[in-house]
């Protein structure tokens, strides 16, 4: 039986996370270089990128590389794999975590706004992913996670775009788990509300809106990025060598609502 510290080491472990200049992108990263690993900071923001890997090697003594990248231009892409075997001579792990959706009415969008969705949350991981798996493969107890969210798995009206493109998500990772076990392990974590500061406002919430919607959880609150990251770390853990093609829920225990009316 393996010790807890051989559980959950990363040490000599390179792990790729997108959209980590963010909130949850940027708490995975950190946490995964506190436990050994070497990680990769990519971001539409490369500024921000490398801030955040600056950080993280200050913090960790772990070094980190930033790395500005569209996650829709299949170029930069090449780009981030290769700048990241030159770095690191390998590819360990991906953190699918880029994407985003603004709050859009289901008649009110387009073919260019679902179009955009699609290629950003979906196909921008497909992608990246694609490029990396020759290199993943040769690596032991291999992982990759992606970002999902609830609004992929119960109607979602208000979130049109984003919904669906999180919906098909789902899918690809399940069509990936079950071609590529036992080489390369592929999971989903489903997201809840989580305080991700003025990301959160920039889809159309405001703060009583926010109020309601923590008091609405089990758990009467939001989550904290860094509660993602624990399940990220997780599934990408040798805790969990076993385990290929699910959805981890980390949402506060979702939302509860009585199936017996009020009375009068």
């Amino acid at each position: 039986m393996k010790s807890i510290e051989q559980l959950f080491s990363f040490k000599g472990k390179v792990i790729i996370i997108t959209g980590a200049a963010g909130a949850i992108g940027g708490a995975a990263g950190h946490l995964f270089a506190s436990l050994g690993a070497n990680v990769v900071i990519s971001d539409l923001n490369g500024e921000g990128a490398k801030k955040v890997a600056a950080e993280i090697t200050a913090e960790s003594g772990v070094e980190a590389l930033g790395i500005q990248t569209n996650a829709t231009v299949e170029a930069e892409l090449d780009t981030l794999v290769q700048t990241t075997l030159e770095k690191f001579g390998k590819i360990s792990g991906l953190i699918n975590n880029v994407g985003w959706g603004a709050a859009t009415p289901i008649w009110e969008s387009d073919t260019d706004k679902m179009v955009k969705s699609y290629l950003l949350n979906t196909v921008g991981a497909y992608n990246l992913t694609k490029r990396c798996m020759p290199y993943l493969e040769k690596e032991p107890n291999a992982s990759v996670v992606f970002s999902g969210s609830l609004v992929g798995v119960t109607p979602s009206p208000e979130f049109i775009e984003y919904s669906t493109a999180k919906a098909g998500l789902m899918n690809l990772v399940r069509s990936m788990a079950v071609v590529s076990g036992p080489k390369v392990r592929f999971n989903t974590v489903l997201i809840g509300s989580v305080d991700n500061g003025d990301s959160t406002l920039a889809a159309g919430y405001d703060p009583e809106m926010l109020r309601r919607l923590s008091e609405a959880f089990v758990m009467k609150r939001r989550g904290f990025p860094m509660e993602i990251a624990y399940g990220m770390m997780f599934l990408m853990s040798n805790a969990a060598e076993w385990i290929t093609g699910i959805d981890l829920r980390i949402d506060g225990g979702g939302t509860y609502k009585s199936k017996m009316p009020k009375k009068d």
